[in-house]
């Protein structure tokens, strides 16, 4: 598996639990410390979106919105905007790249072609890039321009995509008959990197006879545990210290680090390979789950002390350990 620190991203790195038990008292508690967030980027695609605007020399311009068989026509040398797709990017948003689809067939016997441009300012300026559709037969046929990573010579902001401003730009080579003018946005969401927890306090209750008879105490589940990451991950957790810290009139135990045992007792979509049976914590390095990219992606956790005569003696006892994801 390797060492997760030597892959170790700072920005999501957490130290949890401050762990105490109080014989005399019977509860325990946990606290949560979050170091640092950074920020990665996940790709994401519109669907393909319909116009609501439109202006020019086409006839019947308003019938090139929705796919319906019923067409706007462009004459020889013809030209038309469309808009209005109504796009909102999430903020801090990249626009990686632009495709327009047109629906197009030939509106006389000779086989027609559509010049294509884009505006950024509302129709004030065009992208130096176009295209030129391939030739449209008798029969509907759609041509996608553009691609994921085409932004067609412009580099582009998301409040250049809004209604008031993108814009669409056919032009006519023959009779055309146009029956929808789609667009399709590519672009990569900012995603903070975290990992969060809650609740920050867990209560075990107060051990009981029944504890000892048992063998442990146990929470279930304890904590919830959310990420947020733009790749693949995996969370490690591990003991900062092999033995319990114990404050008491008897001579300390020297509880192993071991006997404070977890596993992950649920999880939701995205979340893979979680450790769901219980294990004790060591100070290597222990994978908790992987996951892939996303946001929210939760487990819940359960924790189990071992508790017995030997270990578990009158006083406080304090153990410290880290959670680490790292990528993937």
């Amino acid at each position: 598996m390797g060492s997760p620190g030597s892959r170790r991203i700072r920005a999501a790195h957490l130290t949890l639990w401050r762990v105490e038990m109080m014989m005399n008292r019977g509860w325990w508690l946990g606290g949560l410390l979050l170091v640092a967030l950074g920020s990665v980027a996940l790709a994401q695609t519109t669907e393909w979106l319909n116009p609501s605007l439109n202006a020019g020399q086409f006839t019947d311009g308003p019938r090139g919105y929705y796919r319906d068989n019923r067409y706007a026509v462009g004459a020889d040398g013809a030209e038309h905007t469309y808009g209005g797709y109504g796009i909102s990017l999430p903020p801090g948003s990249d626009v990686e790249g632009i495709e327009v689809l047109l629906r197009v067939q030939k509106h006389t016997s000779v086989n027609c072609y559509l010049h294509v441009e884009l505006s950024w300012d509302g129709g004030v300026s065009w992208t130096a890039t176009g295209y030129r559709s391939g030739f449209t037969a008798g029969s509907w046929w759609e041509h996608v321009l553009g691609g994921a990573s085409d932004t067609w010579g412009h580099s582009w902001s998301p409040g250049e995509l809004g209604d008031g401003t993108l814009r669409v730009r056919l032009k006519a080579e023959n009779a055309a008959r146009v029956d929808w003018v789609a667009v399709r946005i590519h672009y990569r969401q900012g995603i903070s990197q975290s990992l969060t927890v809650t609740p920050l306090l867990v209560d075990l209750g107060v051990l009981t006879l029944a504890h000892y008879d048992a063998g442990y105490r146990e929470v279930s589940p304890s904590q919830r545990i959310s990420v947020s990451s733009g790749t693949g991950w995996s969370l490690y957790v591990a003991a900062d210290a092999a033995t319990w810290t114990y404050t008491g009139s008897e001579p300390p135990p020297g509880k192993p680090c071991s006997h404070l045992e977890w596993r992950v007792s649920a999880f939701g979509p995205g979340i893979t390979s979680p450790q769901t049976a219980y294990i004790g914590l060591t100070t290597g390095p222990q994978k908790v789950a992987g996951g892939t990219a996303g946001m929210g992606l939760w487990l819940d956790t359960a924790l189990r002390v071992v508790v017995d005569y030997d270990t578990v003696v009158p006083g406080t006892y304090e153990l410290r350990f880290t959670y680490t994801l790292t990528s993937p």
